[in-house]
């Protein structure tokens, strides 16, 4: 081709990265020449091969990806290297919260650059207020830049860029921004392509949200399940409810999680305030938008807030969730604090059995404490009162009677068993410690075969924590001491196994007899078999009665440490044991 035309055409090949003259200009938007009059697309991408070849390279580097935010910069690096640019920037948008995060940059000049990118994270742009107001539709030159022109610093020779809207299924998710140096805008074949990566750059950011979404919301789930799995275990309620509090502000990310007793008056009974951890980001046009978006005066921070409230189900409570951020709530957040409540609901009945359980144990303990002094204590002391009133008679009528030092003597007899066994109750009232209870076990079998002639064979830890909670060792004790009972009142036995042992998660009690046994299915539980039912299942455990006639009796127990037996936090405990014959 001759002439100046051909000239400028000639130029076209040669002259990479250069954009064509600019034809009109509407609303700060450069718009590019469409005939083929004097105008300049990027020279590397005018072979359908080369444009192919990139839209390639980007395709398989989404492809990739598991996480887009670390792809971001590879893509930039390609999109700039590929088509000759200078620069290139990403800002994801969040249409909910309405605000702008940059993503990602490549080859910023340092005015842009400086202070970690602050001049792409904060104030106002002619790009992202038309993406916002729906006005940006497709790639354009944007003539106005005003974060180039308010920026300080070596620009670069950059004076406006092109953007390009990252949308899918009509959503907004962000916008592509491309630089170069130079007053010339890109052509509309190069705006074409930069499109087309658009379409790209757009699915992969919604697919990557949405993994993203549903990973952190599977992430958390499996919190809260572990969450509820430590609640469960903990026995008092103003544990439960600040554990959970502290715990939902970590799990799920809230700068503020409390609960509130709403029986008669709403009272505040536990909280958690975080300092804000969110990256930087901001609203494109704070005075605009603020009355467009959803807030409420905090109660647990100051300022306007985003707030949730749950019911926690069955109980009075109330769990209120705050977050700094306007908007800041996603639907799962729902869903996630409706499965947090149900945890907590959880771990306060268990509470309220575990409390119900025990108040019904110790009026059971009253009730054999009664049944004990009157068939023991009273019963003697009753004795030992007529025969101090027959002492009395004989004493007015035959003061030399011998009778009367026998009455004496049997008086005091009576009185010093009474004595040992009011001791005897005494101790039962108030359990050893922990580091005594071993011993104590030891004495009270010793004293036992010395009072009945009974062979035990006795298999015992040399020692067990000094943590162990002593509520839980006496109900304990109260198993085996009925159980024995019952092999002396019932079982007409001469011998008895008894084993008991520990690991890291349950405590195992193995009490066998040779005795005449008895046969399950045709003999109704009596008073002493239903109590050791009882005492077992308060501490959360099982019980096994394996019985036949002529062939003795067999109770095994399983009872778990936790929460039962530890009164502190445990450390590792050591299964010992110290095998006895007839203590």
């Amino acid at each position: 081709m001759t002439g100046k035309r051909g000239e400028i055409q000639n130029r076209t090949l040669v002259v990479k990265g250069r954009f064509s003259r600019l034809r009109t200009r509407q609303h700060g938007i450069i718009k590019p020449s469409n005939d083929n009059q004097i105008g300049v697309s990027v020279t590397a991408m005018s072979m359908s091969a080369e444009r192919i070849h990139l839209l390639k390279n980007i395709a398989e580097a989404l492809n990739e990806a598991t996480d887009i935010d670390t792809t971001v910069t590879r893509l930039l690096n390609l999109t700039v290297h590929s088509l000759g640019l200078q620069t290139a920037w990403i800002f994801r948008y969040d249409p909910a919260r309405l605000y702008f995060v940059e993503m990602g940059a490549s080859g910023l000049p340092p005015a842009l650059a400086n202070n970690d990118a602050h001049a792409l994270k904060v104030g106002w742009c002619e790009c992202q207020d038309r993406f916002v107001r729906g006005r940006l539709h497709t790639a354009v030159n944007i003539v106005r830049c005003s974060r180039l022109r308010d920026a300080s610093g070596d620009k670069q020779g950059l004076v406006f860029h092109a953007s390009v809207p990252l949308r899918s299924h009509e959503k907004p998710l962000g916008i592509l921004n491309v630089a170069s140096a130079g007053k010339k805008p890109f052509s509309a074949d190069t705006l074409n392509l930069l499109r087309i990566i658009g379409y790209q750059v757009a699915v992969a950011l919604d697919r990557s949200t949405l993994l993203l979404e549903q990973s952190r919301y599977a992430g958390r789930l499996r919190a809260l399940a572990n969450l509820a799995n430590h609640l469960i275990l903990t026995m008092d309620t103003n544990d439960i409810l600040n554990q959970a509090c502290q715990q939902l502000a970590h799990i799920l990310d809230y700068d503020a999680v409390a609960i509130f007793n709403t029986y008669d008056t709403m009272t505040l009974v536990a909280q958690c305030v975080r300092d804000s951890t969110y990256e930087m980001a901001y609203r494109y046009d704070q005075n605009d938008s603020d009355k467009n978006l959803s807030s409420s005066p905090g109660l647990l921070i100051s300022g306007d807030v985003s707030g949730l409230w749950q019911e926690i189900p069955q109980t009075p409570y109330r769990i209120r969730a705050e977050s700094r951020q306007i908007r800041a709530f996603h639907p799962f957040d729902r869903d996630l604090l409706i499965t947090a409540a149900w945890h907590i609901a959880a771990a306060l009945e268990n509470v309220r059995v575990y409390e119900k359980s025990r108040q019904e144990a110790q009026q059971h303990e009253r009730r054999v404490l009664a049944a004990t002094l009157h068939d023991s204590v009273n019963q003697r002391l009753f004795s030992a009162q007529l025969l101090t009133r027959s002492a009395a008679v004989l004493w007015k009528t035959e003061p030399e009677h011998p009778k009367i030092e026998e009455f004496l003597q049997r008086i005091s007899t009576q009185l010093v068993q009474s004595q040992i066994e009011m001791r005897q109750l005494i101790g039962a009232l108030r359990p050893p410690s922990a580091a005594k209870w071993i011993n104590q076990l030891r004495n009270d079998l010793s004293h036992l075969t010395m009072a009945t002639g009974l062979h035990f064979d006795i298999s015992l830890p040399d020692q067990i924590p000094a943590w162990w909670n002593r509520e839980a060792l006496y109900i304990l004790k109260g198993i085996i001491d009925e159980s024995l009972h019952n092999t002396l009142q019932h079982g007409q036995a001469n011998h008895v196994q008894l084993h008991l042992s520990y690991d890291a998660q349950n405590l195992y009690l193995h009490i066998e007899d040779d005795g005449k046994g008895f046969d399950p299915a045709a003999t109704e539980p009596g008073y002493g078999s239903r109590t050791i039912q009882e005492r077992v299942l308060s501490l959360g455990g099982q019980i096994y009665i394996h019985s036949q006639p002529e062939s003795g009796t067999r109770l095994m127990v399983t009872l778990p440490l936790q929460p039962y037996f530890y009164s502190s936090p445990p450390q590792e405990p050591k299964e010992t044991s110290h095998h006895e014959k007839n203590p």
